[in-house]
């Protein structure tokens, strides 16, 4: 591969988001002003608020969300950096609700997870409860086949294990 993969948070998907959040604020203003219901009214908002203000959020970031590169793979989300190539052992995808994660076997797993600050560390640790992997690849709000980005996962890492010790010599 010549040139780098990079993916984007999906803004149709963040839209959405939004948009529906932003009728519950309306529904939860309509309870407090119409019925009185001042609890419900403003635990709506509050929530459903809270929701709008990540959507926006992630639609304003134009940062990438997964680059691909020759040497490896980036999740900004993930917080461990650059994983090379040579470092995953093997992965699968796994999925909860229609949201994807491609999980990844690495060489020396603990280096990465003591790149994490104490918070991550203890959700990589329940992600283990749940049948990931510590370092799991969220495929969620990015616009990507899972099977197609594990099948090239899988090419890229055994390619880089094999490494250039193998290849045939020039004559």
């Amino acid at each position: 591969m010549t040139e780098d993969l990079i993916f984007y948070n999906s803004r149709k998907r963040y839209a959405l988001l939004t948009f529906g959040g932003l009728v519950f604020v309306v529904m939860g203003s309509w309870l407090i002003v119409k019925t009185g219901n001042w609890p419900l009214g403003l635990v709506t908002i509050l929530f459903f608020g809270t929701g709008v203000v990540i959507g926006i959020r992630q639609l304003l970031d134009t940062r990438p969300r997964l680059h691909i590169t020759d040497t490896g793979i980036l999740d900004r989300t993930l917080g461990v950096g650059l994983i090379p190539w040579a470092d995953i052992t093997d992965a699968y995808v796994r999925s909860i609700n229609q949201e994807y994660f491609i999980c990844l076997l690495l060489r020396n797993e603990e280096a990465y997870l003591s790149r994490l600050p104490p918070l991550k560390r203890k959700l990589a640790a329940a992600n283990e409860a749940l049948g990931f992997t510590p370092v799991s690849v969220n495929l969620s709000g990015v616009d990507l086949n899972p099977e197609q980005l594990l099948e090239y996962i899988l090419k890229q890492s055994a390619a880089a294990r094999l490494g250039p010790a193998n290849s045939l010599p020039s004559s």
